[in-house]
């Protein structure tokens, strides 16, 4: 199980650890800024990044959006819309200009 500490806590422990071991004849180096822990007289080592493998050939990002923007504005035939039968209602009157009732009629839009 994991123990989770508080910020504090850690701190108080890291700075207890430290005074232990400055008690104990422990020793602090300070190091100028740029120093290295490598030897001097050494070559330095390869960096864990470069692998064996020879350099890819870059690909220009603009070649690529230009060829993604390309297929994206490809005209693409419109289908032709199916008229859609719209329903409303109508009034019926009678002879006298009476409504008599109403009756759903479809339209051609």
């Amino acid at each position: 199980m994991v123990e989770r500490s508080s910020k504090k806590s850690i701190r108080g422990d890291i700075q207890r650890k430290t005074e232990e071991f400055l008690s104990r004849g422990g020793e602090i180096k300070k190091h100028e800024r740029g120093e290295t822990g490598e030897p001097a007289d050494k070559p330095r080592a390869r960096s864990v990044f470069v692998s064996n493998q020879p350099r890819q050939t870059r690909t220009y990002i603009n070649d690529v959006v230009t060829a993604v923007d390309s297929r994206k504005k490809k005209p693409t035939k419109s289908k032709p819309k199916p008229t859609a039968k719209r329903r409303r209602k109508k009034v019926v009157y009678d002879d006298f200009g009476e409504p008599l009732r109403e009756v759903w009629v479809e339209d051609k839009d």
